[in-house]
């Protein structure tokens, strides 16, 4: 699975200590990552330096930004994901998201029994506040942080065979009738509206040069043609 998902969600319960450095240690610019940190096994080719997964290579251990780029420390996700004191991940079963290797982080996500991602709702939440809501997408073990999803099935489980984009903020949780931190308007269910219309995609949209389904708030593809400009070439007005 090579989405930018697998990357903030997946962790592992190794049977190996993992040193982790002192966090004042970890110094974040506005264009690279400190030394020895990724976002991913493609080395940030294509994702942000800010929202979304940080992984410290030596280790393989992974950790979540928040839409700064700061690691996000004592806090628990939709779903209830979590981060401790050093921000390193822990998946809602517990495991710590810490694997000693590439090769160890895809090894436990082979070994993880499958679990389809689904919509949820946490009814402890308000249903709506100020634009976001208690809805979040995921399983019992993670869920969907900081980042936009094209799915097809839509929060009150309608579906009609076209792909939508919907937003999460930085906890994991929907927003609706707002518009999201990188400038994108979304109506009630959530989804993304481009010039006044509801845009979609068909499956068949997805190519192989953008064919993720997720991406960090910031940098969204929601045009097969101009993909690389909505990435690149276009400021950010969040950041």
């Amino acid at each position: 699975m090579k989405k930018k998902l697998l990357g903030a969600i997946l962790a592992a319960a190794l049977s190996i200590t993992i040193a982790t450095p002192a966090f004042a240690e970890i110094i974040w610019t506005a264009d690279k990552l400190p030394a020895g940190y990724t976002t991913n096994e493609w080395d940030n080719k294509d994702f942000s330096f800010y929202s979304g997964t940080a992984i410290k290579q030596d280790s393989y251990t992974y950790y979540i930004k928040d839409l700064h780029g700061d690691f996000m420390r004592n806090v628990t996700f939709a779903g209830g994901m979590s981060t401790n004191a050093d921000g390193v991940t822990i998946m809602a079963n517990g495991d710590i998201a810490s694997y000693g290797s590439r090769e160890g982080q895809l090894e436990y996500a082979n070994s993880l029994p499958y679990e389809k991602l689904s919509w949820h709702q946490n009814l402890v939440n308000p249903s709506n506040e100020n634009g976001v809501t208690n809805y979040w997408y995921g399983n019992s073990r993670s869920s969907t942080v900081s980042s936009w999803n094209w799915l097809m099935i839509a929060p009150d489980g309608t579906q009609d065979g076209l792909k939508y984009a919907y937003c999460f903020n930085e906890y994991g949780y929907l927003y609706t009738n707002t518009i999201t931190p990188d400038g994108y308007q979304v109506n009630e269910l959530g989804q993304l509206m481009i010039d006044g219309q509801v845009k979609t995609k068909k499956t068949t949209d997805f190519t192989a040069w953008h064919g993720y389904s997720n991406y960090p708030i910031g940098f969204l593809v929601y045009d097969v043609q101009t993909s690389e400009q909505h990435k690149y070439d276009k400021p950010n007005p969040f950041f």
